[in-house]
């Protein structure tokens, strides 16, 4: 089952504020955790984020999660549905679903991983399966013994991988992107799919956000955008800010800016080249935009080693 719903008047967690809970009640946090500067991996996990959904709900949590239930069972309130998981179940609840509540069974826990939504891009290169576009996609399917196997192996060696000293980060991405690309995998083999029943409104942000992530690296305006959906600026921005509480400029300028750390990180390319092909009307507005949205130079971000992105 899935569901895809709008985020309205929600409280934002974001990923700091999941560590630092669990960090403040390291006592009561059972199973085994690894918490790196981008992504969580748990297993065999309870619900130590339980107190964000109780005292903030309706609530998004701005990350992407992916679990399966080990034990007990779990019932998250996304859209004013109750859907019920137990042991077995798949559960992808993506950064930009509202919860309004989650209740759990006795020794309820987990074995998943918590990634923030710019290193979900980053892994995948700037273009993420089309799947993951969605910000309010949220899905449960159930998983045989076999598949459950293979999820479990994934996290069990991305917890790891995670904690050997100095390993290339490279490696890690690598898993992450196999482990997101059997979740989708799982999704189209077991999910069904309710477009036929979304609203103008939700269609024409499903194609913007593809639209973003197709053309973001030389479309930088709204209008572009616009343009191609048959909107006014006014209208596209609007809907856009209402579903998913970020406004459609911010879409595309996080987009882009994880487009210019790819291209900056895997390339030598000189500045100039690069505001060329992005398309910026100089180098200095190039600079310029890097650094405000990254607190640093495009040039002393290429010197950054891996392990300090």
């Amino acid at each position: 089952m899935n569901n895809k719903n709008n985020l309205t008047e929600a409280a934002i967690s974001n990923f700091k504020d999941i560590v630092s809970l669990m960090e403040s009640n390291r006592t009561t946090v059972e199973g085994e955790v690894y918490v790196g500067s981008k992504f969580l991996v748990t297993i065999g996990c309870n619900p130590f984020f339980r107190p964000i959904i109780d005292e903030q709900s309706p609530v998004c949590m701005n990350v992407a999660r992916v679990v399966i239930i080990r034990s007990g069972w779990c019932e998250p309130v996304i859209g004013f549905k109750k859907y019920r998981c137990g042991p077995g179940d798949m559960l992808f609840i993506n950064w930009g679903v509202m919860l309004n509540g989650d209740s759990f069974g006795a020794n309820t826990t987990f074995d998943g991983i918590t990634v923030t939504e710019e290193y979900m891009k980053l892994v995948f290169g700037g273009r993420m399966p089309e799947v993951f576009l969605s910000p309010g996609l949220c899905f449960s399917v159930h998983l045989s013994e076999r598949e459950q196997t293979v999820w479990k192996q994934y996290v069990r060696t991305l917890y790891n991988l995670a904690h050997i000293r100095n390993i290339d980060p490279v490696v890690i991405r690598s898993l992450f992107v196999s482990a997101l690309n059997f979740t989708e995998s799982m999704y189209k083999s077991k999910g069904s799919d309710n477009h036929i029943a979304w609203s103008r409104n939700k269609r024409a942000i499903e194609r913007f956000i593809r639209l973003v992530n197709d053309h973001a690296k030389t479309e930088h305006e709204l209008d572009f955008y616009a343009s191609q959906l048959d909107m006014t600026t006014h209208y596209l921005g609007m809907i856009i800010k209402k579903d998913t509480g970020t406004t459609a400029k911010e879409w595309i300028d996080k987009t882009l800016c994880v487009l210019l750390q790819l291209e900056l990180r895997h390339t030598s390319k000189p500045l100039k080249v690069i505001a060329d092909e992005f398309n910026f009307v100089s180098l200095s507005s190039f600079c310029k935009f890097f650094k405000r949205r990254t607190g640093m130079t495009a040039s002393a971000y290429r010197l950054l080693s891996d392990h300090e992105e």
